[in-house]
């Protein structure tokens, strides 16, 4: 299997007519007959006729709760209006903040266009209901294949969890990264764990979905207890992917939602805790407590225990692809070398077919170094985009706005200049703004702008002739065995060809590009790593 890379996409909505805090998470895919849940914020109820709600036609609507922030649920009443349309009302009086959470299932029918979703203080005229437009939330879903290649770990909420042995957790007591892939609709249940249920007990680890939907990350050492938590909620039915990373040399536990820094803490009481018996998946060991009532159902896959400290870029470059490493340990699901890892004998009974799905993969983000500076290109096939960030890194891991682009002109190619690029190694990020989403990182690349100290694993020598007309040869050095990519992109940083794209061992290789039924112009050699390095070479087609 190649897992592909899902990321969610939200961002708060805020009504030019209502100043109060007003929040909207709808996903911004589904999957076709699937269960999805859509987020709402709301500060009391602004119109005493309810909420009208408006899906498309065909989707079920399963079920709205009100959730206070005391996480206490109140289920509100649902009444069919009419095709696509529901009025919802509550028991009691909502004051306060509190999240409103539609529990809908999908259809399978019309998946080519864009589907939309509303939801607004209901206001009634006669005998209908209109929604209250100065106070409209909606958002847009677009269909995705569920692709049903690999396999993942399936719990229905009746299973049992599994465990991972205790021998492979040891490395919890020092610096390790704990990732994985989730994919769910459940609230109020624990996903893994190493606590056994003692409130006596320490315990390094516990992940739970909230009764908003959110990730949380518990730990508790001796007489101390904190909790880490995802802004947005992950419990929408799309796949998501989380990541902790814990630093006992810098005290820094930091989460990670879809790639991007969720939520940090400094705690010199990190490692203070006996060591776990097992890290149960799936659900928990011990009695229920609180206000966690339901076991966990929903999928994981790719569940990763490094014995190392990952930065961002570490975690965005393999969050979407199968990878071998040797401090890590690896639950793919896709053969039961899996499974020796585990105390159960039985993970067959778990596994399923499916996979997280990709897209940053679609915006192509590429960056190309010439004389004037680095030109970054990418593609954007989402039509309801309405602005791209670019940040910038000189380390991979602190980053710094470096423009804003509104999206005012309908194209699917982009592209921005940097004209005083730092003279060293220097990241940059794009990140997509979207109405009704959050804000989805679209790709990290790095680039080596200065003489490095030692010759780079891979280099572009040239090519002869250049200029040149129609053909050329291309010659590289590969240092270090390893795959490459060999591409030709032009000025706007479309990809016009693929010379090569396999594993190299090391050598001098040349590549052959004809360029006849192009027109003239500059166009740029593009050399491409295993650790996503990016190697450019101008070339001139002169006719």
């Amino acid at each position: 299997m190649c897992p592909l890379l899902f990321l969610l996409v939200v961002l708060p909505l805020v009504s030019s007519t209502d100043a109060q805090t007003q929040e909207t998470w709808i996903p911004s895919t589904f999957e076709p007959g699937a269960s999805i849940n859509l987020f709402t914020q709301w500060q009391g109820i602004p119109s005493e006729d309810g909420f009208l709600v408006v899906i498309p036609v065909g989707w079920e609507f399963n079920e709205a709760i009100a959730v206070r922030q005391s996480y206490s649920h109140i289920n509100l009443d649902v009444k069919r209006l009419s095709e696509g349309e529901f009025l919802l009302s509550s028991p009691r009086t909502l004051g306060g903040n509190y999240d409103l959470i539609l529990k809908v299932t999908t259809d399978s029918g019309n998946i080519f266009e864009p589907q939309d979703v509303s939801i607004a203080p209901a206001i009634k005229s006669g005998t209908t209901y209109l929604q209250h437009q100065g106070y409209l939330r909606y958002g847009q879903l677009q269909a995705r294949d569920n692709f049903d290649y690999g396999r993942i770990l399936a719990f229905d909420g009746q299973t049992s969890p599994l465990h991972l042995q205790s021998q492979w957790l040891e490395r919890l007591n020092e610096g390790h990264t704990l990732e994985w892939w989730i994919q769910t609709t459940t609230l109020n249940a624990v996903v893994l764990s190493t606590w056994d249920g003692s409130d006596t007990t320490p315990y390094p680890m516990e992940f739970v979905l909230d009764a908003r939907g959110r990730m949380r990350y518990y730990r508790k050492t001796l007489g101390h207890h904190v909790t880490l938590v995802t802004p947005f909620p992950v419990a929408d039915g799309n796949w998501h992917h989380i990541a902790l990373v814990n630093n006992p040399e810098t005290n820094w536990t930091k989460l990670y939602l879809d790639g991007l820094i969720a939520d940090s803490l400094l705690d010199p009481s990190a490692t203070q805790f006996n060591d776990p018996q097992s890290l149960a998946i799936g659900g928990c060991d011990g009695l229920k407590r609180g206000s966690l009532s339901q076991n966990f159902s929903g999928n994981l896959d790719n569940i990763r225990l490094w014995n190392s400290v990952r930065n961002v870029t570490q975690i965005q470059a393999s969050m979407g692809h199968s990878i071998e490493a040797s401090e890590m340990i690896q639950l793919d699901f896709e053969s039961m070398e899996s499974a020796r890892y585990l105390q159960e004998s039985n993970i067959r009974e778990y596994l399923d077919a499916g996979g997280p799905v990709s897209e940053p993969l679609e915006y192509n983000f590429r960056g190309i170094v010439f004389d004037e500076g680095v030109m970054l290109s990418w593609r954007n096939t989402i039509s309801i985009a309405s602005s791209f960030l670019i940040e910038r890194s000189e380390d991979g891991q602190i980053f710094e706005e470096l423009a804003r682009i509104n999206k005012s002109i309908d194209t699917d190619q982009w592209s921005y200049t940097d004209f005083t690029p730092p003279d060293q190694i220097v990241f940059y990020r794009l990140i997509e703004n979207s109405p009704g989403r959050a804000s989805q990182l679209a790709g990290t690349i790095k680039l080596g702008l200065a003489t490095e100290a030692a010759p780079p694993a891979v280099e572009i020598i040239g090519n002869y002739p250049n200029p040149f007309n129609p053909r050329t040869v291309i010659s590289y050095e590969v240092r270090e065995p390893q795959p490459l990519m060999l591409s030709i992109v032009n000025i706007s940083g479309l990809e016009i060809a693929i010379l090569s794209d396999r594993f190299h061992e090391s050598g001098i290789f040349e590549a052959f590009w004809d360029g006849t039924e192009l027109p003239s112009g500059t166009y740029f050699i593009r050399l491409q790593g295993r650790d996503g390095t990016v190697h450019t070479r101008q070339i001139l087609l002169a006719k």
